[in-house]
């Protein structure tokens, strides 16, 4: 098995419109680093599958069927997800791309790819899944447990030295709030750098995002400035290295064959009850006057509002003059077979409870497309923010299980 990594850096200049916020106001006015696009590309024989990695708040479908025009091969196009990059179109249920940044990303996606083969080498390769503890947490709600899953991919040369890492980390990447407007990979870009300088310096580290539709950092941060989100970076950082560290992990190489498969999964549009938001609305408002505003309880009941919102708007409701009313959301699946190891991608921000059900498979979300939240059944218990923004309906994530697992005995050649 070869495997190869390169970048490319993304420049965004001062004054873009930012996407991840609803509340954001301003443009973009400092950059407190490039953002980049990474590549990972796996290689056996003539099969190849490359992983882009880009540095934006989502991708759609369209940026990615440019990508896949570009660089030949089977790619993947998955988003960190940071809440501190440009608007890039992403919205629930599809979103497109504005042409420039079609070209721009695409055009960085290219370099780094072509670097990425250009450097492949020979390698042996390791899963390693543990867990992650005081890093992110369930948002909507304090349960009090502040710990997440990990999978961590280990790329070794044939004298066992840590060549690469790619580590695929269930937490939003939205330390930095709405009321910055500067540039940043965020939570995503800080673990790299910190788990890096653990690795020696040396070694090439990628951070995706995975099953992060749950998952933040409002109840595990002190603050939301960089220095506050790079002590979590350098946390994550810790645990990801003592992993690498505490054992071989589960060897698996891609010279027992690279497969892969694509789908998009239609689904039913969901449709909320005026009556039931209504209800919603006036618990969310009075919890809210009860608590400090700032504060991630205050946080919580305040984006709440802005789903009972957003799900209100969708409704079919004749006296809503701004109803948007989908029949149906198309969502991008993936799945690769790199040997022993399976990926599943999924164009959408999955719940963790999807990550742990996926397991052993290694689960990306922000993957090949974005349709918006991607809640587990249960989920729809507790209507918090997540839930209500979310355009399906609660059987979708079963759905989404089965396409995933009929996409895996599926397999076609991955070219």
């Amino acid at each position: 098995m070869r495997a190869g990594h390169g970048t490319a850096l993304l420049s965004v200049p001062d004054g873009t419109p930012m996407g991840g916020y609803a509340a954001r106001t301003g443009g973009s006015s400092s950059e407190l680093a490039p953002l980049q696009v990474d590549c990972v590309s796996i290689a056996s024989g003539a099969d190849r599958f490359l992983l882009v990695v880009a540095e934006l708040v989502g991708v759609n479908a369209d940026l990615a069927a440019e990508i896949r025009r570009r660089v030949p091969g089977e790619v993947w196009i998955s988003a960190t997800h940071t809440h501190s990059g440009p608007d890039v179109g992403t919205r629930p249920g599809g979103g497109t791309t504005p042409a420039a940044w079609v070209d721009a990303v695409a055009d960085a996606a290219a370099e780094a790819a072509r670097r990425a083969v250009a450097s492949e080498a020979e390698c042996l390769g390791s899963h390693h899944d543990g867990r992650l503890d005081g890093v992110g947490a369930r948002r909507s709600v304090d349960t009090g447990e502040r710990s997440v899953s990990v999978d961590v991919l280990r790329f070794a040369g044939a004298d066992g030295r840590t060549v690469g890492v790619l580590a695929v980390v269930p937490v939003h990447p939205t330390v930095l709030p709405a009321s910055s407007c500067a540039v940043s990979g965020d939570l995503a870009a800080w673990i790299r750098e910190e788990l890096r300088a653990r690795l020696g310096g040396s070694a090439w580290v990628v951070v995706a995002t995975g099953a992060a539709g749950d998952i933040s950092t409002r109840w595990t941060r002190a603050g939301q400035t960089e220095a506050d989100g790079r002590k979590l970076a350098g946390l994550a950082a810790d645990q990801v290295a003592g992993l690498l560290a505490a054992g071989p992990g589960r060897a698996w190489t891609a010279d027992d064959g690279i497969v892969a498969d694509r789908h998009t999964l239609t689904l039913p549009a969901r449709q909320d009850d005026r009556g039931r938001l209504d209800g919603l609305r006036a618990a969310f408002a009075a919890q809210l006057a009860g608590v400090a505003p700032d504060g991630p309880a205050g946080r919580a009941a305040l984006t709440a509002l802005q789903g009972i919102d957003a799900a209100a708007a969708r409704t079919r409701d004749a006296t809503a003059a701004d109803a948007v009313t989908p029949e149906a959301v198309a969502l991008e699946l993936a799945v690769a077979r790199l040997g022993d190891l399976t990926l599943h991608g999924i164009g959408g921000e999955p719940f963790l409870s999807l990550r742990d059900a996926a397991a052993p498979a290694v689960l990306l979300g922000y993957a090949n497309g974005y349709a918006g939240y991607l809640p587990a059944a249960a989920d729809f218990e507790t209507p918090a923010y997540e839930v209500l923004i979310s355009p399906f309906r609660p059987d979708a994530a079963d759905h989404v299980a089965g396409a995933l697992h009929e996409l895996a005995h599926r397999s076609t050649h991955g070219g």
